[in-house]
Parts: C-alpha cells; sequence; structure tokens
C-alpha cells in the first residue's frame, strides 16, 4: 500500500483542506526527527475524525500564527456571548471588527475559561475552553482597563499553563 504526501505553503491552509478532507479516515502518522515513524488505528487513539485529534492535542495552539496580531480581553463572570456580541466588544473597544490575521482572546474574570475568535477565510472561528480544575496563569491586573494588546507568546503561555487553586474547606459550627 503506498500514500502520497500533500505540501502546502501555509499551515492554516493545510489545516483547512485536513479538517475539510471527505476520505475515510483511518489512521495517523507520527514521525520523529524525519526517519522513525509510529503508525496509530484511529480506534487505537479513540478518535473519528482528524479535527478530534487536533482538538485533543490543543490544536488552537497549531492553528494560532506567531505573526498574528493577539488583543486580550476580560470578561465579566456571568454573561454568555455569541459570536455577535464578541465582534461587537472588539468593535467598541477597537474601533473595528476582528479580521484575517488577528485573534482575540476573551479570558472570564474567575479565570477558569476562556474564548479565542479570529477570523479564517472571511469566516469568524470561536473556540471556548473550560478548565475542570485550576486556573489560567494571569492577573487581574495584566488587563487593566478590561483590554489591551498581547503578544503570541503570552497567548501561548496562557493557553498551556494553569495554577492550581487550593480549596478551602468550612468548618461547620
Amino acid at each position: 500500500m503506498s500514500y502520497s504526501v500533500l505540501y502546502y505553503p501555509d499551515r492554516n491552509e493545510k489545516l483547512l483542506s485536513l479538517l475539510s478532507e471527505r476520505n475515510s479516515f483511518d489512521s495517523v502518522l507520527f514521525i520523529f526527527d524525519g526517519c522513525r515513524r509510529y503508525k496509530f488505528e484511529k480506534e487505537d487513539l479513540g478518535i473519528r475524525s482528524p479535527a478530534d485529534l487536533l482538538i485533543r492535542n490543543r490544536g488552537v495552539l497549531s492553528l494560532l500564527n506567531p505573526e498574528w496580531s493577539y488583543y486580550l480581553y476580560m470578561l465579566p463572570e456571568r454573561s454568555t456571548y455569541s459570536i455577535d456580541s464578541l465582534c461587537g466588544k472588539v468593535k467598541r473597544c477597537w474601533g473595528f471588527y476582528p479580521k484575517e490575521g488577528e485573534c482575540h482572546v476573551f479570558v472570564r474574570k474567575n479565570k477558569h475559561s476562556l474564548t479565542l475568535l479570529y477570523s479564517l477565510s472571511g469566516e469568524y472561528i470561536s473556540i471556548h475552553r473550560q478548565l475542570r480544575q485550576g486556573v489560567l496563569r494571569l492577573k487581574k491586573e495584566e488587563i487593566a482597563g478590561g483590554y489591551r494588546t498581547s503578544d503570541w507568546q503570552e497567548i501561548n503561555r496562557l493557553l498551556s499553563e494553569k495554577r492550581e487553586v487550593k480549596r478551602r474547606w468550612l468548618k461547620r459550627v
């Protein structure tokens, strides 16, 4: 059995092609140092589509580009936001709607969840992340005024690091 390798000049184009693939998906091939290869059947990894693999392995990081512009926002805890309302918040803060090459990161005030909003191929994409335990490693003072610009390294750190929270137990009297 032979396979073909497709090459793409742009990382985002490659991911879009992978996610829109309509052929049958049966296995994943990991290549280390350009020579060692490990092939896993999709059942071995517990996945049904390439999108499952990207999300499970924090594919969010692979979608984001170090050359993009990043904007960080603090959101109230008890509010729900649609893509339209997030775009409206960007417009109110900066005077423009999200454009390609920009990523807007909305962190809840309790720091248990965040939402990424970016534009890709004429669509707005929103990815929500909720931590089961711990909080995002970000101080409220870091977003003084509710919003500011950021860079890829800080967003990468924010997505990959979390701080454990000590539980407080109340004594019954």
